[in-house]
C-alpha cells in the first residue's frame, strides 16, 4: 500500500486523497499529457500567460527587515 501524502477538498465538496502513487503516474507522462490533464480538470486550471506576469517572485529563506 502506497503512503498517503494528503487528503484535499474540491470545490464540488467532495475529496481526494494523495499518493505517492500519484508521482509515480505521471513520471511515465510526457509534459502534453499532463497539461491536457490539467486543461480537464476545472479545480486544476492552468495559470494564464496574464496571470504568470502578476506573480511576485517569493523566497521563504530570505529574512524580513523590520
Amino acid at each position: 500500500m502506497s503512503k498517503i501524502l494528503g487528503t484535499f477538498r474540491k470545490k464540488d465538496g467532495s475529496s481526494i486523497t494523495v499518493t505517492e502513487d500519484v508521482f509515480k503516474e505521471s513520471d511515465d507522462m510526457t509534459a502534453e499529457e499532463i497539461h491536457q490533464g490539467a486543461l480537464s480538470d476545472p479545480d486544476a486550471q492552468p495559470a494564464t500567460e496574464e496571470q504568470l506576469k502578476k506573480f511576485k517572485r517569493v523566497n521563504p529563506h530570505l529574512k524580513r527587515k523590520s
